[in-house]
């Protein structure tokens, strides 16, 4: 990975060791980690990267996470509230290894355009989605579904695939366990899933949940109010109880746009600067992914760029509410995205997916869906 150096940019950092807004900032990454971050004139040392990015107009800001997200039903998120549970299921067993990787690359390609660059995935055919999400440059946790009820299915076989093969031998991917419900004692033991994180999904006996473990247990879609101590992320389906420094979630939604869940929340009255620090900073290490939930030196680059020079960014006004308002209020396409040492958006394209891949996942995937949904 080259050195980059972005210069002369407005950094929303929300990180606590900086100011949240850095005007006329830097920011210098080598081999995939923050080295320097600052304001004004760049140290001469730091003049000699390989890449550097002028941020003239340019807002840059962490990458979003998304604490809860599917897969395998991208392909047919159009019309999967008409569907019934056993409908659906009909569609995940008729599906390979082979179309699931291809479900995850269309997935990730839009994820990028939207600013999601980190994500906790609970899925079938995990092993094929991480494959994916190495492909592309994504960063994600995926969490077996322990206790799916799936016809020729095994999670815990890609529990253990996903633990052996990719779980700490990548930086960007790691392995968890999911179990929706309320799973008894037995089920959510934490010896039985060493170094990975345990999401529930649907639970309504939060105070059980936060004896069993209070700092690796993750409540998603909690169908009561949580104990404050508990991990908490929340998708559509119970968005109206969100609170700050609660995560959010795709889950299975018709819309893979995680903005569009935070305007929701600012025209209730939400603060815009809660919300994105919520999205970016609190989901991110909620899921286990601390190393990129800020823009700070030590930090694992994870960086978003949005131009500001034209609408509907412009005009670019150099205060926290104007930027978080303008970046929540608005529908802004990502110019460049940097995640670890890769640089996977530059100019408005995905570098790391080719027209060619995307032309033939769609085409693969098109035939399954016409052949479903008559």
């Amino acid at each position: 990975m080259v050195k980059v150096l972005i210069t002369n940019a407005t950094i929303l950092t929300l990180s606590r060791k900086h100011d949240l807004i850095i005007n006329n900032g830097y920011i210098y990454i080598n081999d995939g980690v923050i080295k320097a971050i600052g304001s004004g004139e760049v140290p001469e040392e730091l003049h000699y990267s390989e890449l550097l990015i002028s941020g003239r107009g340019r807002v840059v800001v962490p990458g979003v996470a998304s604490g809860y997200t599917r897969i395998s039903t991208y392909p047919i998120r159009h019309v999967l509230r008409s569907l019934g549970d056993e409908k659906v299921y009909e569609y995940l067993s008729t599906l390979s290894r082979v179309d699931i990787y291809y479900s995850a690359v269309l997935a990730f390609t839009e994820l990028l355009y939207r600013g999601v660059t980190s994500l906790m995935i609970s899925d079938i055919y995990l092993d094929d989605i991480a494959r994916a999400a190495n492909d592309v440059g994504m960063s994600v946790v995926l969490a077996s579904p322990l206790n799916i009820k799936l016809r020729d299915y095994d999670p815990y076989h890609e529990f253990k695939l996903v633990m052996h093969r990719w779980h700490g031998r990548f930086d960007n991917i790691l392995g968890a366990a999911a179990f929706y419900g309320d799973p008894d004692e037995r089920e959510i033991s934490l010896d039985d899933y060493p170094g990975g994180k345990v999401f529930v999904i649907g639970s309504n006996d939060l105070e059980r949940l936060k004896k069993l473990a209070r700092d690796d247990v993750v409540a998603i879609d909690p169908l009561k109010e949580t104990p404050t101590a508990l991990s908490v992320i929340r998708t559509y389906r119970t968005l109206s109880m969100w609170r700050p420094f609660q995560g959010f979630g795709i889950g299975d939604s018709a819309t893979y746009d995680i903005f569009d869940m935070l305007r929701t929340l600012s025209r209730a009255g939400h603060s815009s600067l809660d919300l994105l620090f919520s999205a970016a900073s609190s989901t991110t290490s909620m899921i286990g992914l601390d190393s990129f939930n800020c823009i700070e030196e030590g930090k694992k680059a994870n960086i978003i760029i949005y131009n500001f020079t034209e609408p509907p960014a412009w005009p670019l006004i150099n205060s926290v509410e104007a930027v978080t308002n303008a970046l929540v209020g608005s529908e802004l396409k990502v110019e460049s995205a940097i995640v670890g040492d890769n640089i996977l958006v530059d100019g408005g394209e995905v570098l790391s997916v080719g027209s060619d891949l995307i032309k033939k996942a769609t085409a693969r995937l098109e035939s399954i869906i016409k052949g479903f949904i008559k």
